[in-house]
């Protein structure tokens, strides 16, 4: 490959970054919707964190082939900047956004983390509630099946 394809390959992976941090924005304002929402399906928010899951491994992918590309072209793009002045300037704004998405990213993952911990709350507290009322409900079935049962008694027959 020669050089001018290794930066254009650089600059498809920044773009590729971009569009898989795009779809983390949206997969992170799903979860939003799904950690506020009472009646959502758990289910869905599994299915949600595991898509997450796969487009962060894509993300790693493209960070290290991105990685191991600048490598090989890092030296001749410091020696010869005016050549690549266009692409490095194309590189340094998509570089831009992506880190401004990741910032995106950080705070969104954090509000989730918290909206989590609420809704975990109170998921805990429904079922210690719920536990509570069954042993209430069992005691009391208890104490009125021992209301039918009756003492054997004595009578004093001496009138």
């Amino acid at each position: 490959m020669q050089d001018k394809e290794y930066i254009a390959v650089l600059i498809q992976s920044l773009e590729k970054k971009k569009e898989i941090l795009d779809k983390i924005i949206a997969k992170n304002k799903e979860q939003k919707i799904l950690f506020t929402d009472e009646g959502s399906d758990p289910d869905r928010l599994e299915e949600n964190m595991q898509e997450k899951s796969g487009l962060v491994d894509q993300l790693n992918e493209l960070d290290e082939g991105f990685q191991q590309i600048y490598n090989r072209v890092k030296a001749m793009l410091q020696a010869d900047k005016e050549s690549y002045k266009e692409e490095i300037r194309t590189m340094q704004k998509l570089i831009t956004e992506i880190t401004e998405m990741s910032t995106t990213i950080q705070t969104q993952e954090k509000r989730n983390y918290d909206l989590a911990g609420k809704r975990f709350a109170k998921v805990k507290k429904g079922i210690r509630k719920a536990r509570a009322s069954n042993r209430v409900a069992s005691q009391y079935y208890k104490n009125m099946a021992n209301l039918n049962v009756v003492d054997s008694q004595y009578m004093d027959k001496k009138n």
